[in-house]
């Protein structure tokens, strides 16, 4: 409500970042509407890249990232364009990097990125940046495919503009089952397992309270990296602090082979956070057959994967309880047989080429080639070698035309 009642006061552009703040905090479907509703009398919504551009230009969490990396990461292409105006498919995690593909490419050279690609932004967090989405809107003409990290956001994506396509999966959707299928099964000596970074988003403290009330003889796992200037020194340092009985066995900046490998171990998965993503690490852990378990007030996007085959909801109040009762029926559940059925990045693919195939059609354009498979270890990669080299020439296209953003060895560099 603040942004919104500061938009009154600024100018039209000032006034547009702010109520895009706005609608990135609201909860409330009369309150979008509202917001979405000003910022079509704002000016030009979202029709003029020269309006947004200055706006997402002067973000603090882009400013020095653009301009001191500007080539894009954690970007793949899934398809190359085709004869007769048949698009290429372009996926690309993190709102950041769709600020370099706008910012970095002058509007009048961006016609032929938009005329030859369709592309899917991937969200990494939720909400996502409603700026940033409209700067991409205005340099676009076509359908613009959004994986937002919260099944909750679908419709707040679908009211901001009409051009939107949310899509009915989430960014950690894209797990391969090949990295755990055959070793689901088996001894599971870990007790609990925590993947997350060390951010205090991710509120270790509240972990560890938990853990005063449960058996001292259960052996824990943590696994993380540095986070907001905290390292694995300091998250031992908070759990004596707080009182942790139980020994804490910690990795810090392990491969992900290494953490799949603990995962397949675990025989309860925990993530404490109450807002972020979509938490691939809590999807990987359903494919490693871990019991899952997320604060039932938590606004994390595999919140929704979480019922009587996978996991538990963890109650405010009755959390150590929960946990505990999470431990004891873990051995009866289900989880991976559910998440290869349903989430993994064979079905995300399918309904992805379901949706791109039906909105190419709708515009009257050929689709004669389905996009390849990618898979996400740990980040966005090609599942097969050999889909990655017949798109090289796409690649290096791109980076002919675009070297400021698409660096020559993206293709091999994308999941870095």
């Amino acid at each position: 409500m603040r942004w919104l009642l500061l938009s009154f006061l600024a100018s039209p552009q000032n006034g547009a970042g702010m109520l895009c703040r706005a609608l990135e905090f609201s909860e409330s479907p009369k309150l979008d509407a509202i917001i979405i509703r000003r910022l079509r009398h704002a000016g030009r919504f979202p029709e003029a890249s020269d309006f947004w551009q200055p706006i997402v230009a002067a973000l603090p969490r882009y400013r020095t990232l653009v301009v001191q990396k500007p080539h894009l990461t954690r970007s793949i292409i899934l398809k190359a364009p085709g004869p007769s105006g048949e698009k290429g498919v372009l996926l690309m995690y993190f709102e950041y990097n769709w600020v370099r593909l706008a910012l970095g490419i002058p509007e009048a050279e961006f016609k032929w990125l938009d005329d030859h690609y369709d592309l899917i932004l991937s969200t990494s967090w939720s909400p996502t940046d409603y700026a940033s989405l409209s700067l991409i809107l205005a340099r676009t003409s076509g359908p613009v495919f959004v994986q937002p990290c919260n099944y909750k956001e679908r419709s707040k994506l679908a009211k901001f503009h009409p051009r939107i396509v949310p899509l009915e999966s989430l960014p950690c959707d894209w797990i391969d089952p090949q990295f755990y299928s055959s070793e689901t099964t088996g001894e599971r000596p870990i007790d609990i397992l925590m993947v997350a970074n060390w951010g205090e988003f991710k509120r270790h403290w509240d972990f560890f309270n938990a853990l005063r009330h449960l058996p001292p003889h259960w052996r824990l796992v943590l696994v993380g990296q540095k986070e907001g200037g905290r390292d694995a020194d300091f998250i031992l340092k908070l759990a004596r602090e707080i009182g942790v009985l139980q020994q804490l066995e910690i990795h810090q900046s392990i491969p992900a082979e290494q953490v799949s490998q603990l995962q397949l171990q675990a025989r309860v998965s925990l993530i404490f956070s109450l807002r972020e993503g979509c938490c691939v690490a809590a999807v990987e852990s359903l494919f490693a057959g871990c019991a899952l378990g997320i604060r039932a007030d938590a606004h994390v996007g595999p919140l929704h994967y979480i019922h009587e085959q996978t996991g538990k909801r963890l109650r405010p109040g009755r959390i150590a309880q929960d946990i505990y009762d999470l431990h004891q029926a873990a051995p009866s559940l289900k989880p991976a047989a559910w998440a290869m059925e349903n989430i993994s990045c064979l079905q995300t693919h399918a309904k992805l080429t379901q949706v791109l195939r039906q909105h190419s059609e709708q515009r009257g354009l050929p689709w004669t080639q389905d996009t390849v498979l990618p898979h996400w270890r740990p980040y966005p990669r090609h599942a097969k070698e050999q889909d990655a080299e017949a798109l090289r020439p796409a690649y290096e296209e791109c980076h002919r035309r675009f070297p400021q953003v698409f660096s020559a060895d993206l293709l091999g560099t994308s999941h870095r």
